[in-house]
Parts: C-alpha cells; sequence; structure tokens
C-alpha cells in the first residue's frame, strides 16, 4: 500500500491510533447499467459497524439519488446516522442547473423503551400514519427535513452539490442554511436515515423523527448531461454536526473527529466499467 510522499508511515499510525476509530471505504464493484454506485462501510467513532450507499441514476432531464443506511446493526446512536451527502456532474465544461423536485422516505418516531411509530410528514406538520411516503423537502425556513445547495466546488469538499438535514455550518460557504434544515443543537439530527425495524435508541437521538433505512431523491435540469459525467467522488456525512474535513488520498482511511464523520467514496462507474481508486477524508 503506498503512502502519501508527504504523509510517512509512522505520522498515518500515530495519526490513526490518536482517533476515534478508522472506516474503510469501498466501492461498489458492478453496479446495473445507467447507475453510478458509491459505497462506505467501517466502524463509527463508538465503535458501532456502519455501512451507506448511494445510487445515482441520470436519464433525459431527471436525476435521481437513492440514500441507503446498510448498516449491518440497527442504529442506536446519533453518530451512525446518515445525515447528508455530496455529489458532482460536470462535463468538463460546466455543471448542470439542478432543481429540486421531490425527496421522499419513511418516517419514524423511534422511543427508547417503546415501540416507533411511523408518522406521515409533510413540512412542518406531523401525522401518525402507517406506509405513507413522507415529504422531505425542505425549502422554507424551519422545515427541517433536506436541503439541497449547489456548492462552491473552489472550496471542502470540492464538490458541485449536497443535499443535507444538518447544517455544516463549519464548511461554509459549502455547509447547508440552519434555519432551513432545522432548529440549532444536536436537533439537526431530525430526519437522517437510520437503519433497523423497531430500534432502541440512545441519548439524544430518543424521539426523534427519522426516516428508515432510505431516501429517495429527485432533481431536474440534468438535460444533456450522462451518467459518464457523475464524478467518480462523493461523501457521506454522519451525525449532528460533520463540520471539517481533511482529504487523505492513501490509504483507504477514515479518521472521526468530535464533530461528526464524513465518509468519501470513488463510485463505480456506470455500464460496468472499473471503479477508480478509493479516496477518503478525515473530520
Amino acid at each position: 500500500m503506498r503512502f502519501l510522499t508527504y504523509l510517512s508511515r509512522s505520522l498515518l499510525l500515530s495519526t490513526i491510533a490518536a482517533a476515534l476509530a478508522v472506516v474503510a471505504v469501498a466501492c461498489t464493484p458492478r453496479p446495473a447499467a445507467g447507475e453510478v454506485v458509491f459505497t462506505a462501510s467501517g466502524n463509527s467513532k463508538l465503535g458501532h459497524p456502519v455501512a451507506f450507499q448511494a445510487v445515482l441514476t441520470l436519464e433525459e432531464d431527471t436525476l435521481q439519488i437513492v440514500l441507503e443506511n446498510l448498516s449491518p446493526k440497527d442504529t442506536t446512536d446519533a453518530d451512525d446516522v446518515l445525515t447528508s451527502f455530496y455529489f458532482d456532474i460536470w462535463n468538463g465544461k460546466e455543471r448542470p442547473s439542478l432543481e429540486y423536485e421531490s425527496a421522499s422516505g419513511f418516517v419514524f418516531q423511534v422511543n427508547k423503551n417503546a415501540q416507533d411509530v411511523a408518522y406521515y410528514y409533510t413540512p412542518q406538520k406531523y401525522k401518525k400514519a402507517e406506509g405513507k411516503l413522507s415529504d422531505l423537502v425542505a425549502e422554507d425556513r424551519g422545515d427541517a427535513t433536506w436541503q439541497f445547495l449547489e456548492m462552491d466546488a473552489k472550496y471542502e469538499p470540492n464538490l458541485g452539490f449536497g443535499i443535507g438535514t444538518v447544517a455544516n455550518s463549519l464548511l461554509s460557504p459549502n455547509g447547508f442554511t440552519p434555519s432551513v434544515v432545522g432548529p440549532s443543537g444536536k436537533d439537526f439530527i431530525n430526519f437522517g436515515i437510520y437503519r433497523g425495524g423497531d430500534i432502541d435508541p440512545n441519548g439524544v437521538l430518543n424521539e426523534k423523527y427519522l426516516v428508515k433505512n432510505t431516501a429517495t431523491f429527485r432533481f431536474s435540469g440534468a438535460k444533456g448531461y450522462t451518467q459518464e459525467d457523475i464524478r467518480p467522488q462523493a461523501v457521506f456525512g454522519l451525525g449532528t454536526g460533520p463540520d471539517s474535513i481533511v482529504v487523505v488520498p492513501e490509504p483507504s482511511a477514515i479518521v472521526i473527529a468530535a464533530g461528526g464523520l464524513f465518509l468519501a467514496a470513488w463510485g463505480a462507474r456506470p455500464r460496468g466499467k472499473r471503479g477508480g481508486r478509493q479516496q477518503a477524508l478525515a473530520g
């Protein structure tokens, strides 16, 4: 395994030893035709096994992104919840002007020592209901759900687009607007994506409203772009405030800091083409 020329083996090992956890990144080797797939797996800073996937499909005018929490065990803590995703589409000259059309998922209030309760959610309105997909689009102040923003690729995480339900304010200008994604503090975890059935949450996760397993996002404005224009890098963000990242190209490892966790992966290319080399980001 090669290391960065400016980062010695001993320095890397000492950095990892001092960190709270190390997470390996992997990419799906065989995506379906027309899909670009990003995956990441390993342990959160709490030592819990986590795994995440993003499937991007671009067809005619429409981009669809399916985010899924694939963790092998039920999500029990805020640090293990998927709360943001950064991606990029670039044809060598420009990026598309994407329009946020819809976002949906099944919402549950997760409760410790009590049954989780299914809700149908539309912006700022909750109603107990089974089997109804909730509206996860955040547009207006206080909507608290998933906001979409075009990013300035000159700044971290150096990608053109992002969706998230936590503020990531320290990534300014590439964070999400606190007044839109929700109230200040740890309530930002609302509408993050968890894994499991009837879970038994801990700490701040108790009584929060979360999206079970999978959320689907759709955008228009992608006409003239193809899967080949989806750049083979993406960033997954976990927890209540994954605010800072440092790029470590090799080896494929992630160092987790107290502010949260970012996972970065190179995506498998469409039509079965071989994926690029993986990359890691440390928070």
